[in-house]
């Protein structure tokens, strides 16, 4: 998935965020921080097995304007990831450079795979000698076991189920899951008219082509789910029933299961409290794990299982005419 993965939707809200889960794809809104003062906002999602990801450094602005991530980049900063052992000993160091085209936007100088159930140490210093740190420990890897009822009817009784092996968290916690799912129909080459009839009701309903755009919900997530609501198989297995809220359009979905680290949690909930898809330097109240700063520096883990959602109302494949997309694309969760 992209680089934003674990999308927050909303018909407004429930379609202004991205994300990612992933990917990238966050937008702007009027609302702002309401810190008095500027704060660097960091952006950056760990997906355990895939590379180190890109991080993005911006500016909060004041509560009278638009905050927009590219305008308000902070440039020429020392960004590095450190990967911590299970003593807090730096095992390895990564470190970044701007990319030329997109200002603020920092990528590693050589790749290195996301290790599951291992810390890093995000490190940041502007050339006016601010400096941010955030650590995330990405989760246990997740493998989807089984998955029943990957043909199903929108909001039939069969509804399309994942049983997924992870690991379980220490203490009291909990593993917390979200579905991100990716829609496959073709909408370079699809009309949006076609692609509007795919929709199902929910998004129909909300549905306002002066301010939204179809692209915006090919993207969508289900919240936050956590594990205390299902109970455990014999073979310590959970099976998670995929939410009717993640879909957005009918036909061939890609649909991620995901677990978040803390760090992800709090923000993706600060967002649901908020009834905003905001992105980080938006959310007034954000429950956040930066010191130096605000915004995310967060890690999950995420297993991709492809799934056909047909219309009660239609025989076929339920994709109206609107066709899928040979490639299926990569989206965060």
């Amino acid at each position: 998935m992209n680089e934003a993965s674990l999308p927050a939707v909303s018909i407004r809200s429930l379609i202004l965020l991205t994300t990612f889960l992933l990917g990238i794809n966050l937008l702007g809104c009027d609302t702002t921080a309401t810190e008095p003062s500027t704060e660097i906002v960091v952006e950056a999602y760990l997906q355990a097995g895939a590379t180190l990801p890109p991080v993005r450094l911006s500016r909060t602005v004041s509560v009278n304007e638009p905050y927009d991530p590219t305008a308000n980049a902070v440039r020429d900063a020392e960004v590095r990831v450190q990967q911590l052992t299970s003593d807090s000993t730096v095992a390895a160091t990564i470190s970044y450079s701007e990319r030329d085209s997109v200002p603020g936007l920092y990528t590693p100088d050589v790749a290195s795979l996301v290790q599951p159930q291992t810390t890093y140490r995000l490190q940041v210093q502007t050339n006016d000698e601010a400096s941010l740190t955030s650590t995330t420990t990405v989760p246990g890897p997740i493998e989807v076991v089984e998955t029943r009822n990957d043909t199903a009817a929108y909001q039939g009784p069969n509804q399309p189920a994942f049983t997924v092996d992870l690991p379980r968290r220490g203490g009291n916690s909990q593993n917390v899951f979200t579905f991100t799912t990716v829609s496959l129909l073709d909408f370079q080459n699809t009309p949006d008219s076609t692609l509007r009839q795919a929709l199902t009701p929910f998004y129909a309903d909300g549905f306002d082509p002066e301010e939204d755009s179809l692209a915006s919900l090919r993207t969508t997530s289900s919240g936050l789910l956590n594990e205390g609501n299902f109970e455990r198989n014999a073979d310590d297995t959970i099976t998670i029933d995929l939410p009717w809220l993640a879909v957005a359009f009918f036909g061939p979905n890609e649909i991620g299961v995901n677990v978040v680290d803390d760090n992800y949690y709090d923000f993706l909930r600060s967002q649901q409290v908020q009834q905003g898809g905001f992105a980080p330097g938006e959310i007034p109240n954000v429950i956040e794990h930066v010191d130096g700063g605000t915004g995310i520096f967060g890690s999950y883990a995420q297993a991709v299982r492809p799934v056909l959602i047909q219309s009660p109302n239609r025989t076929g494949n339920g994709a109206t005419e609107a066709s899928s997309s040979r490639t299926p694309p990569h989206g965060s969760p």
